[in-house]
């Protein structure tokens, strides 16, 4: 069906909101080879259905990942500073937060609009099927009754 995603797409998508959904501290162990591929398996099915998306994806994707490095940044230099200077350093941190969930609240966004897309055009290919399945059982159940002579 032209516009639907695949199933690679849905996984994929899937896997990403689990992914994002996380803390960034479990994001760091739980990223690996096998999360790229599907990433990358992702934004090629994503970029065959509709190239504007993939790359409003990757700008929303990069632009998380850069929010992510900076809320590293400022939790280290939060953890290094001693108790005395750690306020000095808290407005910083609250700010890299307030970045990494604004980001990552507009690429779940992204992800839910695509999502919610794939669900309504796999609703309607369910009612084109649930019609054909009932035109075939009158079908059926005429020639039923021929078979039997009726």
């Amino acid at each position: 069906m032209p516009g639907a995603p695949g199933p690679a797409a849905l996984a994929g998508a899937t896997l990403l909101a689990i992914l994002l959904a996380a803390p960034p501290a479990v994001m760091a162990q739980a990223r690996g080879n096998g999360d790229d591929d599907r990433e990358r398996t992702f934004v090629e099915a994503l970029r065959r259905d509709d190239p504007a998306a993939a790359e409003r994806y990757m700008a929303l994707r990069d632009a998380r990942e850069k929010a992510l490095d900076e809320l590293r940044r400022a939790e280290v230099q939060f953890g290094a500073a001693g108790r005395e200077l750690q306020p000095v350093f808290l407005p910083r941190l609250k700010e890299a937060r307030r970045k990494y969930a604004g980001s990552s609240l507009a690429l779940l966004d992204f992800l839910d609009a695509r999502d919610r897309q794939a669900l309504a055009s796999y609703q309607e290919a369910i009612g084109r099927i649930t019609a054909i399945l009932e035109e075939r059982k009158g079908t059926r159940a005429q020639l039923e009754k021929w078979l039997r002579g009726e």
